[in-house]
């Protein structure tokens, strides 16, 4: 192929692009992050340590329980065989779903892993990208440019990759129907161990509609406990523009009433706002490529949502490219 890529975004679709792409092509990633993985992305203050983003995976596409299963996840994917439960009527109900994976040691141990030997510029955020003389032009916040790419692949949330891509790209529209919903994680440190009866906990009527017991993963410290808790979706969308210390007060004083302890008097609170984090409105084309402009958009929300929708859609992604070059 022997094409010059860049690709916008290195969490999981974005570098499962790039990995697929790697061999025969000249590859530049740009993130914005001080690191790789997107919202599989791990959290770090002191002695905690959490998963802020997603939680855990699953595997029900062959393609990806393939790659699940080959040397690069080797070694950095483990089951985690939690107690899980969700909350109705005040009675614990085991949650029953899909077999469910994570990173170790910690969440973006997997995403380190796709990134290796990969070219990637960390914190440089893409401000714009436009093409001169049939090539692509990435700029980036601090000024430079980096040219003379025969393709553009926007790995990014939808509203961010609409935010960049020519309004005459082909898919426009489609893109543009896609919706995405944000959350908050309320990331909790106690300096002792707690069992709460279960380590991770859906519920339903409540601000918070996930917490997890980070320290019960594998390859975690078990010394103390770390409590990762999600808000609810339209809680979230409502209060997406609030004061984060009131909204992390009214997470802690709802999350008390489920643990039995009182959250705000734990040594380490902080709180953390996603602004794309659930797919409520998914596109089902699994990736978009515009064969006259040479630019494709891969992400979760193409396929999804969830993990695993991430790497299939960079991996589609790829296939398409491949074929046309």
């Amino acid at each position: 192929m022997n094409q010059n890529i860049a690709i916008i975004g290195a969490g999981i679709s974005g570098l499962s692009v790039a990995r697929n792409l790697v061999e025969g092509n000249n590859i530049i990633l740009f993130d914005k992050s001080r690191g790789v993985g997107g919202r599989m992305s791990t959290r770090y203050s002191e002695a905690y340590e959490f998963d802020h983003g997603a939680q855990y995976f699953t595997a029900k596409d062959k393609r990806f329980k393939a790659f699940l299963s080959s040397k690069i996840s080797e070694d950095v994917i483990k089951p985690w065989e939690s107690r899980a439960f969700y909350k109705k009527d005040n009675k614990l109900i085991p949650d029953t779903g899909e077999f469910r994976y994570v990173s170790q040691p910690r969440m973006n141990s997997f995403a380190k892993k796709l990134s290796k030997d990969l070219n990637i510029r960390l914190n440089s955020k893409v401000s714009s990208i436009y093409r001169d003389l049939k090539k692509w032009v990435v700029e980036t916040s601090d000024g430079k440019a980096y040219k003379n790419f025969d393709i553009v692949i926007l790995a990014l949330p939808n509203q961010q990759a609409l935010s960049l891509m020519p309004p005459e790209t082909s898919y426009f529209d489609e893109v543009q129907k896609t919706q995405m919903d944000p959350c908050f994680a309320l990331m909790v440190g106690f300096k002792k161990k707690y069992d709460f009866g279960w380590d991770s906990l859906r519920l339903n009527n409540n601000i918070n509609s996930w917490l997890a017991v980070n320290s019960s993963k594998p390859g975690r410290s078990d010394d103390l406990t770390t409590l990762v808790i999600h808000s609810e979706v339209e809680w979230s969308k409502k209060n997406k523009s609030s004061d984060k210390s009131w909204i992390q007060n009214q997470m802690a004083s709802a999350a008390s009433k489920t643990c039995g302890i009182d959250i705000s008097r734990a040594h380490h609170k902080v709180i953390h706002r996603w602004m794309f984090a659930s797919v409520s409105k998914s596109s089902s084309k699994g990736c978009f490529y515009d064969h006259s402009l040479n630019i494709a958009t891969c992400g979760d929300w193409c396929n999804g949502g969830r993990v695993e929708g991430a790497y299939i859609s960079g991996l589609m992604a790829a296939n398409i490219i491949k074929e046309k070059f």
